[in-house]
């Protein structure tokens, strides 16, 4: 019984350490030129509390997380949609603490996280356009999007640890989008999600671990004040994904709530800075967490795409 307790428990760090489910995402369907290039860099830092059953022999389990993050994405022309590609590389490190059976406990770890890349496609209100033709476009009211992420178990992981920062484990994640401009300003964004997990079977001490969908929903309203520069208030709700230890479903229905701030700002032709924030409004299990992120980009087109 302490085994499966204890495989509980990690697995609640697991999920609150490497979850994607609650990243808050605006402008997604922003349209773009195709041909363009885009280099980013971001550093966020998350403290908080890890929330598990009253049931566990923890208490007080929280971390403090340093990520930092490196991303590159490309615009291009797909069945004749708007397209885009992106792969993100992170790199974290933070310290978790707690009392287990009574005894403080603290670890430090360190290392490259599972990197993602997601395919993304404008399906309604946007061609693909060249620059020399981007300023011509009629801009659209409505958009529809669609996009599929991988998340391959590429980070660093030991079968021998409590806590990793990899997952050791495949993740796809789908995701349906919609906006609508009400003006020129003000833009409605909504995102629905889901995750999907494939077996770890090299869990803590030849254990096995699967998880259920993670299903996730997110509304942004933004407020452009003019090309480059943004500000968006977003709110995110994740359910379900219910895990399973060594053939045993858990009673653990993940259902989490979050909101958040962003503001980017074009600094220059080809640079802009973002800065964002986001807190929990409601966790019944895993990370009730508060990041604050900030982020430059900075970005070119190929020559082909600017000759007229």
């Amino acid at each position: 019984m302490r085994l499966s307790k204890i495989n509980i428990f990690i697995l609640i760090i697991i999920s609150a350490f490497k979850s994607y489910s609650q990243d808050l995402e605006p402008r997604s369907l922003s349209v773009l030129p195709i041909g363009g290039n885009f280099a980013i860099a971001s550093y966020g830092y998350s403290e908080g509390n890890i929330l598990v059953d009253n049931a566990l022999p923890i208490d007080n389990l929280n971390a403090k997380l340093n990520n930092f993050v490196f991303a590159y994405a490309r615009s291009f022309k797909l069945f004749n949609k708007l397209a885009k590609f992106d792969v993100i590389v992170p790199y974290s490190f933070g310290k978790f603490s707690g009392v287990v059976y009574d005894l403080d406990s603290s670890t430090l770890k360190n290392g490259f996280a599972d990197p993602l890349a997601r395919l993304s496609i404008v399906l309604i209100g946007a061609k693909p356009l060249k620059i020399s033709e981007y300023a011509n476009q009629i801009d659209k009211k409505f958009k529809l999007g669609i996009s599929f992420r991988i998340r391959p178990p590429l980070g660093k992981y030991d079968k021998t640890k409590f806590i990793n920062i990899g997952a050791n484990r495949w993740a796809f994640k789908t995701t349906i989008a919609g906006s609508y401009s009400f003006t020129k300003k003000i833009i409605l964004e909504t995102h629905l999600s889901s995750w999907f997990f494939t077996e770890n079977k090299e869990f803590f001490n030849g254990n096995s671990i699967k998880q259920k969908p993670l299903l996730s929903a997110q509304f942004h309203l933004t407020y452009i004040f003019k090309q480059g520069t943004w500000l968006a208030v977003s709110f995110g709700q994740s359910g379900q994904g219910e895990t399973i230890v060594n053939g045993i479903e858990k009673d653990d229905l993940q259902q989490n709530s979050r909101v958040g701030i962003a503001f980017a700002y074009k600094v220059a032709k080809r640079h802009s800075l973002k800065i964002a924030a986001t807190s929990g409004v409601s966790t019944r299990y895993g990370a009730n967490f508060t990041t604050v992120l900030v982020a430059y980009q900075f970005m070119w087109f190929d020559k082909n795409s600017i000759k007229k």
